[in-house]
């Protein structure tokens, strides 16, 4: 059966590279894609058959697809994701920094319409078993320090990475520790409980996570290097054929589709 597929954000550089993937699955097809207005290629044929088209064209983008793959910015993704489950279309969510209210009443719609969604702060396999490794290790080294650094390239709007922020975040939850501290600068307290969070922003990295546990006269660092986007686009792929024709309900995760 063919997947037909619609893709949010499809000339930036992780759109491209899953658009291009798709292409080349036998069982996929793109019939879809929206950008920012204000771009070059608005309005025109970006790959065969496909109008490059705004949110204004929701509708329009989404009428023949099964799955829509959103992979743009923060209030791009916020504008528009509530609304997709009442078109009756599964949704595979790689977009970072959505504001939690919005998410919530994609959820809900979600459920109340019987459509499914993936939804990750990274679609990485490798990245996946990094957060599940930095619960062990979090849960197992009691009392250690712990902090996180992750490097993107300099044209990424958020930060923390939504990577660094779920590996923060399953850290907590396993070792009890609620404050995040990000960064720190002149004359500081003697550390508390927290996990401490830093960001670098430069040239074309893709994306490096590291989490450092320093106690007991030792340090560990666990490391994800993603080495191009491919890594991740293939976790795209993964998920699209999961979630396609799931009628569920309900938001999943990359361990469910990856049977973690």
């Amino acid at each position: 059966m063919m997947i037909k597929i619609a893709l949010g954000g499809a000339t930036g550089k992780m759109g491209r590279t899953v658009c291009d993937m798709i292409m080349n699955e036998k069982d996929m097809e793109l019939v879809g894609a929206m950008i920012d207005p204000r771009e070059e290629s608005f309005g025109k044929e970006i790959y065969p058959g496909v109008i490059a088209r705004g949110q204004d064209s929701l509708k329009e983008v989404l009428e023949n697809a099964d799955v829509y793959v959103d992979i743009t910015a923060p209030m791009a993704a916020a504008n528009i994701i509530h609304r997709i489950p009442r078109l009756g279309v599964n949704m595979v969510i790689g977009t970072t920094g959505i504001p939690n209210d919005i998410v919530q009443t994609m959820r809900t719609e979600i459920s109340e319409c019987g459509t499914s969604a993936v939804h990750s702060a990274n679609f990485a396999i490798g990245v996946n078993i990094f957060w599940k490794m930095c619960e062990t290790l979090a849960a197992a080294l009691d009392g250690y320090d712990i902090e996180v650094i992750e490097t993107h390239h300099n044209q990424k709007k958020d930060a923390p990475s939504g990577t660094a922020l779920e590996a923060a975040k399953r850290m907590m939850k396993v070792t009890g520790i609620t404050e995040l501290r990000h960064g720190r600068e002149g004359m500081t307290d003697a550390r508390g409980k927290e996990i401490g969070m830093h960001s670098l922003r430069c040239g074309d990295v893709v994306g490096d996570h590291t989490v450092i546990f320093a106690g007991n006269a030792e340090m560990i660092e666990l490391k994800h290097r993603a080495g191009s986007r491919e890594a991740l686009a293939k976790g795209f792929i993964k998920a699209i054929r999961w979630v396609h024709g799931k009628k569920d309900g309900k938001v999943h995760n990359m361990e469910e589709v990856l049977g973690l």
